[in-house]
């Protein structure tokens, strides 16, 4: 029982956190785990679109899963995962921005639900996967344990029956149990606590039930429906332990195993019922990581309700003002491509931060409805990259292999219903540049496609020739005086007309003549065709 000191203090501590960065500890291994949840949805929703790994590594989406995740409870932290990696059909989109808006407005039932979440299990090493798709329905163990338990009655009526000599039975069945139990103990350790971080979420939303929260009844109330079917679990609670009992009931649960056996039961009822308490999880953790993101919503200085047509014609996206959640200082920029975007510019000029922003501000808006913008307009969007490449020693593959899967999976994805946000951070670059362009070119010609909206960053401003009027083009550039170089971070109609590679050594300290016999170098082929 919370004691009324303590429940002042968590209200106090829950109001001064909200709108504040998160102050949460990792460890190794953690994510692993807050992406079970994820993981075993995967499997069963194979006709939804889920972010890939490639993209989720490239637009760096597990920092800013951290940046959002204020969560109180483990089911909420692995939700938030969830969310930001499946983007929202119209009916969840309306439903979570319901839900969110309620997070915002209604300081109070915010609290008080906060109070409520914090005394779930928050350990992360929760792997929920056996639960949601249980294969174990043995009942050898609550067999077994059964039969412990009836040792001592027995070699009690033994030592009765054939006198006081054969007391020795009831002190060896003692004996026994104790090892017994603390040797199965040890082994179901993980799992008991699995089990009654289990029990504590159905428990809680049992309790968000008995409190008639009717603000919460339009989110709740096919998970209250499920939560009917659970009464047996209800009934019984979790599994107690040796830390929650005195010296008689632990010695019950030594001698007749009944934290193992109901252990077992517990385990099965779950089981049975898991697709009941699939529906209680998601119910849970949708609740606390919409607190979590009205919270990250507070704490932004830039952000906007994103405007997302789920029956659009055509792919579109109009994005103002948009800035980077991850970058204190973000210079904003526009997305409001006419047709795919083909984007120039020397390194370093912001090509690939804008590629990064416009994606996850699309990301953002599909999943917890907020975008790090002024305004956003768009279609539902499959959302795919190929920004931050690399070989694959282990697998024995070179950059350029790594590049051409990384392409084709965007290519075969046009085959899916759907409409396509694309970003690719140099078009082929793992190869010489002959083959690299004349390459490039086919696979810019190969993505322009109906339900296809591309933003490609290159180099290569040959790209621009070959591209005709295929694709929008827009660069980035910089100014450079004698000892400086200066970047605006704007996006700029046209392609860039600038070079700065070879000045750019000069400004790094390079001898003079290596930066001179390079100009020299660069010019003789612009003027024949041949390198020198």
């Amino acid at each position: 029982m919370m004691t009324p000191w303590k429940k002042r203090k968590l209200l106090k501590m829950f109001a001064e956190s909200f709108g504040k960065e998160p102050d949460k500890e990792y460890f190794p291994g953690d994510m692993g785990f807050i992406r079970t949840f994820y993981d075993a949805c995967l499997g069963e929703e194979s006709d939804q679109f889920h972010v890939d790994e490639t993209t989720w590594k490239d637009l760096n989406m597990e920092d800013i899963y951290k940046r959002v995740n204020a969560c109180q409870c483990t089911a909420g932290e692995q939700y938030l995962y969830y969310m930001l990696r499946t983007p929202m059909s119209q009916a969840n989109y309306l439903k979570q921005h319901g839900l969110i808006h309620v997070m915002e407005t209604q300081t109070e039932l915010r609290l008080k639900l906060q109070l409520i979440l914090c005394r779930i299990s928050s350990s992360r090493h929760v792997d929920l996967t056996t639960i949601f798709q249980p294969r174990d329905s043995s009942s050898f163990w609550l067999i077994i344990y059964c039969l412990m338990a009836l040792l001592l009655p027995i070699s009690i009526i033994a030592a009765a029956f054939l006198g006081s000599s054969y007391i020795v039975f009831p002190i060896a069945a003692i004996i026994v149990n104790s090892w017994f139990h603390t040797f199965r103990w040890n082994r179901c350790e993980y799992e008991i606590s699995r089990v009654n971080y289990c029990v504590s979420l159905i428990l809680a939303l049992n309790h968000l039930r008995r409190q008639k929260l009717h603000d919460l009844d339009p989110y709740l109330s096919d998970a209250y429906e499920h939560l009917n079917k659970m009464k047996p679990i209800l009934r019984s609670g979790p599994v107690m332990t040796m830390m929650n009992a005195d010296m008689l009931q632990a010695a019950a649960m030594v001698t007749f195993m009944i934290d193992l056996i109901s252990f077992e039961i517990l385990r099965k009822r779950l089981a049975k019922y898991h697709y009941e308490f699939l529906a209680v999880h998601k119910a849970i953790g949708q609740i606390d990581a919409s607190i979590a993101i009205a919270s990250y919503r507070a704490g932004l200085s830039v952000w906007c309700e994103p405007e997302i047509n789920f029956a659009a014609k055509r792919p579109d996206l109009r994005i103002e003002g948009m800035v980077h959640p991850l970058l204190k200082e973000s210079v904003p920029n526009d997305v409001i491509p006419e047709k795919s975007m083909l984007i120039t510019g020397s390194n370093a000029s912001g090509k690939s931060t804008y590629l990064r922003t416009a994606m996850i501000c699309t990301l953002l808006a599909q999943t917890i409805c907020t975008c790090t913008c002024r305004s956003y307009i768009g279609s539902s969007f499959r959302i795919y990259t190929a920004l931050s490449l690399s070989d694959n020693l282990l697998a024995g593959e070179s950059y350029y292999i790594a590049e051409i899967k990384s392409l084709k999976r965007i290519l075969d994805a046009r085959k899916m219903e759907g409409f396509i946000l694309c970003a690719i951070d140099e078009v082929l670059r793992g190869t010489n540049t002959i083959e690299r362009i004349s390459a490039s070119a086919e696979v810019l010609k190969a993505l322009k496609h109906p339900c296809i909206l591309c933003l490609i960053a290159t180099h290569d401003v040959e790209l621009c020739a070959i591209s005709g009027n295929d694709y929008q083009l827009v660069h980035f550039e910089e100014v450079i005086s004698d000892n400086d170089i200066h970047f605006d971070y704007k996006l700029k109609p046209g392609p860039a007309m600038s070079r700065n590679a070879i000045r750019l050594l000069k400004l790094m300290g390079f001898d003079d003549a290596i930066v001179n016999a390079a100009e020299c170098r660069a010019e003789s082929y612009l003027k024949t065709g041949k390198w020198t």
